[in-house]
């Protein structure tokens, strides 16, 4: 076994109480082992138990190594699984919140804005009828890859519905966010969806708001992002429109927004 200087470190630290207390201690640390294939990590558990000669002086001590990789390694793919995507690998919409949670409360607190981007596929539908779901699904990983070759790095990218997905611009000001949703637009624009014989242009909308210091919770930014993107999908789709309350006003005004919440929540019940 091989271990660094801090692991060397921190092993000497619980062996030296071990001798002082005479009793067992447990040092759950990181080492390094190097087995077969050399650079494997492994992590270790390491109790220490000191060894009495006629029951009273230390002549020594136990060490006992457990390996806990395999605990630790289903411990990880546990939780990526609870906060990912199983189709697109992209966050799910609950790791989704959580991160815009988070990002709600720093603008409170702090001069640093963000960016909330709701989007919602052109002729998905038409994919799913015409070919199945098994192409729909296949579309929707393709469509998860090409937005995240989009957006930055630092961007929290989630599927949040069927065919709709978000984007959360951490540290992102409103002129930089419009040009990363205008990316997104172009590149699914430009994408052509093969399925054995076909070829489907699929096209996105796009709602953009920002997010600060009065954005309120998040449930009224989700909501003002969605209103953005229907109005997004009324001038015809492949465009990325600002929220403005003003226009929220209105379209709540004339019935538009009461209908199509409707209209949503029938499509969901069925």
């Amino acid at each position: 076994m091989l271990l660094d200087e801090n692991d060397r470190r921190s092993l000497g630290d619980p062996v030296h109480k071990a001798l002082t207390t005479a009793g067992q201690l447990i040092a759950g640390r990181r080492a390094l082992l190097v087995p077969a294939i050399a650079g494997t990590e492994r992590f270790v558990e390491i109790s220490v138990t000191p060894l009495r000669f006629d029951g009273k002086e230390i002549s020594g001590l136990v060490l006992v190594l457990h390996d806990t990789s395999e605990l630790r390694g289903l411990t990880r793919q546990m939780t990526y699984q609870a906060s990912h995507d199983a189709l697109t690998g992209l966050v799910n919409r609950r790791e989704f919140e959580r991160r815009l949670q988070e990002a709600t409360d720093s603008a409170l607190t702090s001069d640093i804005g963000h960016a909330l981007c709701y989007l919602d596929l052109d002729h998905f539908k038409v994919v799913n009828d015409t070919c199945g779901h098994t192409a729909g699904d296949n579309m929707l990983r393709e469509i998860a890859s090409l937005i995240k070759d989009a957006v930055r790095d630092s961007d929290s990218v989630g599927r949040i519905g069927g065919d709709e997905f978000a984007l959360l611009l951490a540290g992102c000001p409103l002129e930089k966010a419009r040009q990363i949703a205008d990316n997104v637009v172009r590149s699914v624009n430009d994408f052509r969806f093969v399925w054995k014989d076909k070829i489907f242009n699929v096209g996105v909308s796009i709602g953009l708001v920002e997010i600060g210091r009065d954005s309120g919770t998040i449930e009224d930014i989700m909501n003002a992002a969605d209103s953005a993107c229907y109005v997004a999908k009324k001038q015809g789709g492949l465009h990325v429109h600002v929220y403005s309350a003003r226009e929220e006003a209105n379209a709540r005004h004339s019935g538009e927004i009461h209908w199509l919440l409707k209209l949503a929540g029938s499509a969901a019940r069925q």
